[in-house]
């Protein structure tokens, strides 16, 4: 738990980054990226309090648990698994020791980007969903990356609401 912690700022603004820059690229290329669902529901302040609270909690509780278990103790363990047998001779351990499986990483943070259906936000979910890899990988826990997962969708939560209540 220390080690997602310890990682959350930095992975945060970074992919906040990543989320600029491409949508930097995109006005640049023409196209206006139009925002996410989730973002224009907790922005628009016709919408009831009551129905905010549930999709955040959708969001913020239930969503990382979820999208950890499948992404990274499903499909990222998944795609190592493949990797070994593919590779007999080589023997990882689950212990954090040996070099980071970049390739099984990369695999399974483009799924996770790719389910999100949205093309502006593609390059900054590929990053975190190789950054939460990492944390599992290094940690052996899938709760340090759930945990990182919670306080980032948190922390947009929190930007979306507070921008939403700015422009009323």
């Amino acid at each position: 738990m220390k080690l997602a912690l310890k990682w959350f700022a930095p992975i945060t603004l970074t992919a906040m980054g990543l989320a600029w820059i491409s949508e930097q690229v995109a006005l640049l290329l023409g196209f206006e990226p139009p925002p996410q669902d989730l973002v224009k529901l907790f922005t628009n302040p016709n919408v009831a309090w009551q129905i905010k609270a549930k999709y955040a909690a959708i969001a913020v509780l239930l969503a990382p648990v979820l999208e950890e278990l499948i992404f990274r103790m499903g499909l990222f363990r998944f795609c190592l698994w493949c990797g070994r047998r593919i590779k007999k001779e080589e023997t990882e351990v689950w212990n954090g020791s040996l070099t980071f499986p970049v390739v099984s990483a990369l695999i399974s943070g483009a799924v996770f980007a790719a389910v999100h259906i949205h093309a502006a936000t593609f390059l900054p979910l590929w990053f975190l969903g190789v950054a939460f890899a990492w944390l599992y990988w290094k940690s052996g826990t899938v709760f340090s990356s759930m945990l990182c997962h919670f306080l980032f969708n948190l922390v947009n939560l929190v930007l979306c609401l507070v921008i939403g209540a700015g422009s009323n």
